[in-house]
């Protein structure tokens, strides 16, 4: 007995120019991603690395199909945005807003790093990407126009990816794709922008790498579509790592994507430590990586940053093959905002509570990560004291709010006290 005709709509997903294979939506909810063959069939030098899972792994890894139900697989779910962004988009297409594969069809333009998605018709899709019944369905047609915006970035709060003419900053649309992240003021949280700006320059001042950073005036944001915004002047802005300075593409991909889990799961389904062992055991530049991911846990210990979760760490493939932890982002005082959350976003060396950390919780990572204490010892201890020397004087030059300086003032009295600063210099550590 014949199976009867499934309907499908097929996503060409690309990594820069090269076709790595073809995602299938399925009317019943089913998406499969199968690879292509051509990208399967390059050599191991030639294959630009889609994920950290693929990276320096043989052919017949990538002829396992990735399947999902209603959601899509979690390497391209978490290329879509969440929150308020989200919500935008599931108005603007009014579909539902867990349909992943509408979404993605219409964003696949500008997504996060290299990776694009355009919609085939059926002429276009090899018959080894479907099942042997399905029936590929027309595009569907949004009523949106070629101009509107088509861009997707994560987060939860409102943020838009933006090109800069003559000082202004215009919404990416159909003909350019977007190097700066711009985010506006939030209708939740006061003052974002300027709190992140400020959390950034001082992760910067410890030697945190960090893009190019600023703090925009409103009336210099153009084409914003008609959403609330606070009374407030500045906007903050951020050059885009994953795009170059002749606005090429870069690859990146977030934790949450290397772990294989959704946006959802991006708090608690891991820990630091795994994070570190990941980094110390595949990343070809393992030392300079792992000594910059415990200075920037250092740096949200002492920022009070509870929110760095999956998605806010990201690797970059500068080569389009290697991979790099990228630069910082991000990083915010968030216990400006809920002063009773005094927590890691994840666990480091088995204690999440903020006021119980101090440098054993380093040296319990470095062990459960397979790290000699030694590799990371010192830029732990140096971005310590640099912050304990200096942030003080450096914050009260910076535009963050004053009633959250205040607050970032009394969090930090509530540190244990390897990483409290106080009023007065010293406190150095004897470790």
């Amino acid at each position: 007995m014949n199976k009867p005709t499934e309907n499908v709509r097929v996503l060409e997903i690309k990594l820069f120019d090269v076709c790595v294979g073809f995602l299938a939506g399925y009317q019943d909810g089913k998406n499969i991603f199968t690879f292509a063959h051509e990208y399967i069939n390059l050599d191991q030098t030639d294959r630009p690395t889609l994920s950290l899972r693929y990276y320096e792994q043989p052919a017949n890894v990538f002829r396992k199909l990735l399947i999902s139900n209603h959601k899509l697989p979690a390497l391209f779910s978490n290329l879509l945005p969440e929150g308020e962004l989200r919500e935008y988009f599931v108005r603007t297409l009014k579909i539902h807003t867990d349909h992943d594969f509408a979404m993605l069809s219409f964003l696949g333009r500008d997504l996060p790093g290299a990776i694009t998605a355009k919609e085939l018709t059926k002429d276009e899709v090899p018959p080894y990407a479907l099942n042997n019944s399905a029936k590929v369905k027309p595009c569907i047609k949004t009523g949106i126009t070629k101009e509107d915006n088509h861009f997707s970035l994560s987060g939860i709060l409102m943020k838009f990816s933006m090109y800069e003419k003559n000082d202004d900053f215009f919404i990416t649309k159909s003909k350019n794709i977007g190097n700066w992240i711009i985010k506006i003021p939030s209708t939740r949280f006061s003052f974002v922008p300027l709190n992140e700006y400020t959390c950034m320059q001082l992760a910067k001042s410890v030697g945190i790498d960090i893009p190019e950073i600023r703090l925009v005036k409103l009336k210099h944001i153009k084409g914003l579509p008609d959403i609330k915004i606070p009374d407030e002047q500045y906007a903050y802005a951020i050059k885009r790592f994953d795009r170059d300075s002749i606005n090429n593409r870069i690859h990146t991909e977030d934790f949450a994507q290397i772990f294989d889990l959704y946006p959802a799961e991006k708090y608690g389904r891991t820990n630091y430590d795994t994070m570190a062992r990941t980094i110390y055991k595949v990343f070809p530049n393992a030392i300079s990586d792992i000594q910059e991911f415990v200075a920037r846990l250092v740096v949200n210990i002492m920022i009070g940053n509870g929110d760095a979760h999956l998605k806010n760490w990201s690797v970059i493939y500068p080569d389009k093959i290697n991979p790099h932890l990228s630069p910082a982002y991000d990083i915010v005082f968030t216990h400006a905002y809920i002063e009773n959350d005094n927590s890691l976003a994840l666990n480091l060396g088995k204690e999440k509570k903020t006021f119980a950390l101090t440098l054993d919780h380093f040296k319990h990572l470095a062990k459960r990560a397979g790290i000699d204490w030694r590799v990371i010892k010192k830029r732990v201890i140096e971005t310590i004291q640099n912050a304990k020397e200096n942030w003080r004087g450096i914050l009260d030059d910076l535009p963050m709010h004053d009633s959250h300086k205040q607050k970032m003032k009394e969090y930090w009295k509530m540190l244990t006290p390897d990483f409290r600063i106080c009023e007065k210099k010293g406190s150095h550590l004897n470790y």
